[in-house]
């Protein structure tokens, strides 16, 4: 007799069946932070590119760039047709330089994973890397990378984050796949790809859309402004909208809230915190991390290591695994001092304590051949000083006749501002 989830998965089946919904044509127009967009060298209508357009393509191009000058290794280390993501024998060389040698890449479905490390370690580089599948990740794994903006175009807030056209084919071609395979796992992502097709349907599409650009600040009159009409920083938030909206298998941010106020900020981290595949984010706001992620990949030494847990989890742990290790080196260095001072002295004595001097030796060498303890480097620290500058006579800054406008067709942000700091 079928299991009620075998019931409800073909009943599901059957509905999807029935209900599937054409998909529009997908117009010229890139798809931003989408893996599987293409580049294109007008606007969506046929109209010479504008001045933002053209920072655009150069960003794009500058992304090309790195990208080429990558070099990325790494074996899938698990079944094709796993939700999760293992990459071993993982190494990334950036212009020459090695970043990570011989690591590996474990993520798992479920986990919110926060990369930490210090400045120029990689971070960005591995996230860009995973985005843009320079190292083997299963091809029924969608991964939305986010880089940038949404590109000023003349769609609205609203409809730039509905547009995801691409994303409904991709998953129901996926679906398609998937409902011929009857082990377990398969008919799991199968129901996820249900869910999310569910979501992006035409009957919650909207709301869910205008739910979540509220939550990023925008108003109502906001969502039905035109794309290109917002600052760079607005554009940003409908991008990160348009991530959350698509809900990939693997989301990739990298500083989400630098564009955020401090409401957007505890929205998207009630947001995140709930996100049920596997999410990646960089930030330096310990808060976000704690409040977001339940693991912690730190890159040490040009290894990934996972630790379990928020950040304070992560601190704590590492301290304890500092200390731990520094008694194991001061402990092995003493131990080693010692025998190799008796090994000096007595190596040519007496036949007995010779004996002695080379039963030390066979044991120091099998210490060094078993592998000792590093010592424990602090981590890098920079301090600023700012000296006193003295007494600055009034007005420190003063501000005449400034006006404000993104192009001569917006209107002005503010005009004629007179004012002055003492």
């Amino acid at each position: 007799m079928p299991s009620d989830n075998k019931k409800k998965r073909d009943a599901k089946k059957k509905e999807m069946a029935k209900q599937k919904v054409q998909p529009k044509k997908v117009g010229d127009e890139e798809t931003n932070g989408s893996t599987n967009g293409t580049e294109v060298t007008t606007n969506g209508n046929g109209l010479p590119i504008s001045e933002e357009e053209k920072l655009v393509k150069s960003l794009e191009k500058d992304m090309d760039l790195n990208a080429e000058s990558r070099a990325c290794t790494g074996v899938l280390g698990i079944h094709p047709r796993s939700r999760d993501i293992k990459i071993h024998n993982f190494s990334i060389t950036f212009h020459g330089v090695e970043l990570f040698q011989d690591t590996k890449v474990e993520l798992s479905c479920g986990r919110r994973y926060g990369l930490i490390g210090l400045n120029g370690c990689g971070k960005s580089t591995l996230l860009a890397a995973l985005g843009r599948r320079e190292v083997p990740v299963q091809d029924h794994i969608d991964i939305y990378y986010l880089t940038r903006e949404m590109p000023p175009s003349e769609k609205t807030a609203l409809e730039s984050v509905l547009d995801v056209d691409q994303e409904r084919v991709r998953l129901e071609a996926l679906s398609e796949e998937l409902a011929q395979y009857d082990d377990e796992e398969s008919q799991d992502q199968l129901m996820d790809i249900y869910e999310r097709l569910d979501e992006i349907g035409a009957d919650k599409a909207q709301a869910k859309a205008a739910y979540i650009l509220s939550g990023l600040g925008f108003t109502k009159d906001m969502q039905n402004k035109k794309t290109k009409d917002f600052s760079g920083g607005w554009r940003m938030r409908i991008a990160l909208a348009r991530a959350l909206y698509v809900k990939p298998h693997l989301l990739l941010l990298d500083e989400p809230t630098n564009h955020l106020d401090l409401d957007a900020c505890v929205w998207l981290e009630e947001e995140l915190k709930s996100y049920k595949r596997i999410l990646v984010l960089i930030s330096h706001s310990q808060d976000f991390l704690n409040g977001v992620c339940n693991q912690i990949i730190h890159i040490d030494n040009k290894q990934l290591k996972n630790y379990g847990g928020n950040y304070d989890a992560f601190v704590k742990t590492r301290e304890e695994l500092l200390e731990n290790q520094m008694k194991r080196y001061n402990w092995e260095q003493s131990q080693m001092a010692h025998m190799k001072d008796y090994i000096a002295r007595f190596g040519h004595g007496s036949a007995k304590l010779a004996r002695q001097a080379q039963s030390k030796e066979k044991t120091l060498a099998k210490m060094v051949a078993g592998g000792l303890a590093d010592k424990v480097v602090s981590d890098k620290t920079v301090s600023f000083n700012f000296p006193s500058c003295g007494n600055i006579p009034p007005p420190v800054i003063m501000v005449q006749n400034v006006s404000f406008r993104y192009n001569p067709e917006t209107p002005y942000i503010y005009k004629n501002l007179d004012f002055g700091i003492d």
